[in-house]
C-alpha cells in the first residue's frame, strides 16, 4: 500500500487492555482484523493501542504479531506490574491521539463490527457505552452466575450513585478523547469498579451519555473472580460515594496582550491554538483568555507546553494552574465540535474538533473557591476565577 495513506487525519483510537490474554487474543484477534477488510474500521486513521497490565504470558508478543499486519498504527504499552484495568486504559487514554477513543475487552466479546454504533451516537454525546440490558441488544451466556451477578451490581450502583443508566460494566465504550483525558485524570478506582467512577463523573460533570445496544458473546475463560471480585467492587462504589476529593488537573490560562483591540486579541488566541493537538480541552474565559486543561499530563509536559505557547507569541502571557473537580462542574456543559460521521464508505470520521475554532465558539461561566494545592508533583494555585 501507497505510504501516502499515512497523510490521512487520524480519526479514532481503540484502547485494549489485555492482562494474560494470550489464549482469547490467539482466537478472538482474527476479528479485528475482519473489521478491517470489511471497511468497518480504517486502519489508515485508526491506532490501536494495546495495555499489556502487566501480564506473564506471551500477551504482548502476541498482539504486536496477530495485530500489527492489519494496523500499520499500531503500539503495545507495557505495565511493569499488574494494576488494573481501569488504570491499563488510563495509561491507553493517555497515549490516544485521535479525537475519540474507544475501548474494548480483548476477549471481543462484543464483535468489532459494531464499532460504527458507537461511531454514529458519538456524534450527538460526549460519552456512549455499550449496554446489554436495552431491548435490541442480545446476551449469550455460558455462566448463569453473571447474569446474577450483573443485575445485582447494577442495582447497588443504581441506589447508590448519580449513574442511572441500566450496564454499567460493559467493556465496549466510546468517548470524545478531551472528555476521557479529563475522566480518567480524575478518576481514582483502578479495578474492575473504575466503570462507575468513570460513568458517575461524567454524570457530575454535565457530559452527555448515551447507551446503545450490543450483541454481547461470553468468551469463557474469564479473568473475573465472581465472589472476591463482586465485593471487591461493592467496597469500591461505598467508597466512590464518600468520596469527596479528586485529583486536580494541570492547566493553563493564556491571556492575549490587553492593549490590542479585542477583534485581535481572539485572532492571537485563535492562531496560538490552531496546531494544538485536539486531545486536550481549551475553554474561554472572560476578557479574551483561555483555559487549557492538560489532564493525564506530567509536570515537564505541562513546561512544555506553556513554553511552546509562550514562543508562538510575544503578545501572549501563559501562566500555570491547577483546577479541581468543583471548578470543572461549575463549567460544564461544554460543546467539543461537530460529532462522528459516517462517509459513503462505511467508515468514520470523528469530527471536526479543532482547538482554534472551537476558541470562538464556546463561552464559560465563574469557577469556584480559592485553594493552594500540592498534586502530583506540580505545586500551583488555585483561583476563584483563575484571574492571571
Amino acid at each position: 500500500m501507497s505510504n501516502r495513506r499515512w497523510e490521512g487525519a487520524l480519526t479514532l483510537s481503540i484502547v485494549i487492555p489485555a492482562f494474560n490474554e494470550a489464549p482469547r487474543l490467539s482466537q478472538r484477534a482474527a476479528r479485528l482484523a475482519h473489521a478491517v477488510a470489511a471497511g468497518v474500521i480504517d486502519p489508515w486513521t485508526t491506532e490501536l493501542i494495546v495495555v499489556d497490565d502487566g501480564s506473564t504470558d506471551d500477551t504482548a508478543r502476541l498482539a504486536e504479531e496477530l495485530l500489527a499486519p492489519a494496523f500499520p498504527r499500531m503500539r503495545v504499552l507495557r505495565l511493569d506490574e499488574n494494576s488494573g484495568k481501569g488504570a491499563a486504559i488510563r495509561v491507553g487514554t493517555a497515549a490516544a491521539t485521535g479525537p475519540v477513543v474507544a475501548f474494548m475487552d480483548a476477549d471481543m466479546s462484543v464483535d468489532p463490527m459494531q464499532l460504527p454504533q458507537l461511531m454514529e451516537a458519538i456524534a450527538s454525546a460526549d460519552v456512549v457505552i455499550g449496554s446489554r440490558s436495552l431491548p435490541n441488544s442480545s446476551v449469550e451466556l455460558d455462566s448463569p452466575h453473571r447474569v446474577v451477578m450483573g443485575r445485582t451490581f447494577s442495582a447497588l450502583v443504581n441506589v447508590l450513585t448519580n449513574v442511572d443508566i441500566k450496564d454499567t460494566q460493559c467493556g465496549f465504550k466510546a468517548f470524545r478523547t478531551p472528555m476521557a483525558r479529563i475522566l480518567f485524570h480524575l478518576m481514582v478506582v483502578d479495578r474492575f469498579a473504575f466503570d462507575v467512577e468513570v460513568l458517575s463523573l461524567a454524570r457530575r460533570l454535565g457530559m452527555r451519555i448515551t447507551e446503545v445496544p450490543v450483541q454481547w458473546r461470553e468468551a469463557g475463560n474469564s479473568t473475573v473472580r465472581p465472589l472476591a471480585d463482586s465485593f471487591s467492587m461493592a467496597f469500591d462504589v461505598l467508597r466512590m460515594r464518600a468520596r469527596e476529593k479528586w485529583p486536580h488537573i494541570p492547566a493553563l490560562v493564556v491571556t492575549a496582550d490587553p492593549h490590542e483591540h479585542e477583534p485581535v486579541r481572539e485572532q492571537i488566541l485563535g492562531e496560538a491554538f490552531s496546531d494544538f493537538r485536539k486531545t486536550d480541552p481549551v475553554l474561554p474565559l472572560p476578557d479574551n483568555r483561555a483555559l487549557i486543561l492538560l489532564p493525564l499530563c506530567k509536570s515537564n509536559q505541562v513546561s512544555g507546553t506553556a513554553s511552546r505557547l509562550s514562543r508562538s507569541s510575544h503578545r501572549l502571557t501563559v501562566r500555570k494552574r491547577l483546577v479541581s473537580c468543583s471548578e470543572l462542574m461549575g463549567m460544564m456543559p461544554v460543546e467539543w465540535g461537530s460529532g462522528a460521521k459516517a462517509d459513503r464508505g462505511g467508515r468514520y470520521d470523528a469530527g471536526s474538533y479543532d482547538a482554534g475554532d472551537a476558541w470562538f465558539e464556546r463561552r464559560s461561566s465563574g469557577l469556584g473557591t480559592p485553594d493552594v494545592r500540592r498534586d502530583q508533583g506540580v505545586d500551583l494555585r488555585v483561583m476563584s476565577t483563575l484571574e492571571v
